[in-house]
């Protein structure tokens, strides 16, 4: 009553005059869903990990790190559009439900780069507050701070506020400042800005080989926390000139600035954090040595940046020359650190000085010149003669104590390592 038709098999023969697919389109179709969501997968791993701070290991890694960063937006852009097109594929039909579950992995690696990265979560400050030595609370006297003085005022930043947030902007009326800190390379470099320079154009990107690497997203230009410099080496835009930086601990600074003003920052993981300077233990790229942090050094900021070993520093002063700028290198009797001037005090005067010791102003007078035999302070001022009628100042030179040789010297190939023996 009923007639069977046979059923026609699944790879019927083509209909008279059809064109069959070819080998390479058959393979394309069946490859398609996994060609999208490798793509994706790929640029999400790129986003998630391609400026992580393990890729300065290797050759050429920074470079690798800074690429990714200037082309995070094409990177994000690919993986949407390889997602997109999987899901155009599900909602027409030609493909099945359950390839979408080859997008997970890509969810997650956007989650971990927006939530995970543990580089979003520092913080720059654009005109932090500020309050008295007196009300200062949650930093005792053995903790680290790094001090400056920016417009007449002096200020400390400690240590465990600058771990979280290693980036400050300050302004006053007429000058702008901006602090950086390195936390593995000991590092804190302070510069007067221009103004076109703010704080919503800067975001940290990573710390390769210890360093904050800044990225300028206006110019897109990169700024290493350790040198200061762009990656050729030159002054990055909006910088203009150095400001001196010390590294000592909070009662110490207190003592000798007692209206310093000290950060405000609050947050959760403050408490857990102790104010002690880090070792640069992030890695670093093999022609740096085993051993990055030996020795410690000294670096002196002139033209030519150079650098002395700390544990040969035994001399109370040192008459040297550094980047062919003749200086005057001491131990300050106040706060026992060191301090640096110009030796240069006229055109075709530049005087070799002593250690001057004065019992009835131990602490006033530190130095005396050979030549004039004029008493000077420990902040460069001549203290008698002719010169402290004028106001004579000698010029100082920024420096930086208690550096690692080995971090210092990869972001600064030009520093050079004195030998204070052969200073003598």
């Amino acid at each position: 009553m009923f007639r069977r038709t046979a059923r026609p098999p699944y790879h019927a023969a083509p209909a008279s005059g059809s064109k069959s697919p070819s080998r390479p389109a058959i393979l394309f179709r069946v490859f398609l869903p996994i060609l999208l969501i490798l793509l994706a997968s790929v640029s999400g791993a790129l986003l998630a990990y391609g400026t992580h701070d393990v890729w300065a290991e290797y050759s050429h890694g920074i470079d690798f790190i800074m690429l990714v960063r200037r082309l995070e937006w094409p990177i994000a852009a690919l993986a949407l559009i390889m997602c997109l097109a999987l899901i155009a594929l599900v909602i027409a039909g030609k493909r099945r439900a359950w390839w979408l579950l080859g997008l997970g992995p890509v969810l997650g690696l956007f989650l971990h780069h927006l939530y995970r990265d543990p580089y979003r979560g520092l913080a720059i400050l654009d005109n932090p507050a500020f309050v008295s030595a007196a009300v200062a609370a949650q930093i005792a006297d053995d903790d680290y701070v790094v001090g400056l003085t920016f417009a007449d005022q002096a200020y400390a930043y400690p240590l465990n506020r600058l771990y979280l947030a290693p980036v400050i902007f300050q302004t006053d009326q007429t000058r702008s400042m901006m602090l950086i800190w390195s936390a593995y390379a000991n590092r804190a470099s302070a510069w007067y800005i221009t103004r076109d320079l703010r704080a919503g154009d800067i975001e940290i990107v990573s710390m390769p080989a210890n360093a904050l690497l800044l990225y300028n997203t206006k110019l897109g230009q990169f700024v290493d926390g350790v040198s200061a410099t762009t990656r050729k080496g030159e002054k990055p835009a909006g910088f203009s000139s150095p400001i001196s930086t010390s590294k000592m601990p909070w009662s110490q600074w207190r003592r000798l600035h007692p209206q310093t003003r000290v950060l405000v920052f609050d947050h959760k993981l403050l408490k857990q954090i102790r104010s002690r300077p880090l070792y640069p233990s992030l890695p670093m790229p093999k022609t740096a040595g085993k051993r990055p942090d030996e020795p410690r050094v000294l670096v002196l900021a002139t033209s030519r940046p150079a650098a002395l070993p700390m544990d040969q520093l035994t001399r109370p002063v040192m008459n040297i020359r550094a980047g062919g700028v003749p200086i005057v290198l001491f131990r300050d009797p106040r706060s026992g650190h060191f301090a640096a001037f110009e030796r240069q005090i006229e055109r075709d005067l530049i005087p070799l000085f002593e250690q001057k010791v004065d019992a009835s102003r131990p602490l006033a007078a530190c130095l005396v010149d050979r030549d004039t035999a004029t008493s000077w302070s420990s902040d460069g001022r001549a203290l008698d003669g002719d010169y402290a009628k004028t106001g004579k100042r000698l010029k100082p030179v920024p420096l930086e104590e208690d550096l690692y040789w080995g971090v210092m010297k990869f972001w600064m190939p030009q520093l050079e390592l004195l030998d204070p023996a052969a200073l003598k």
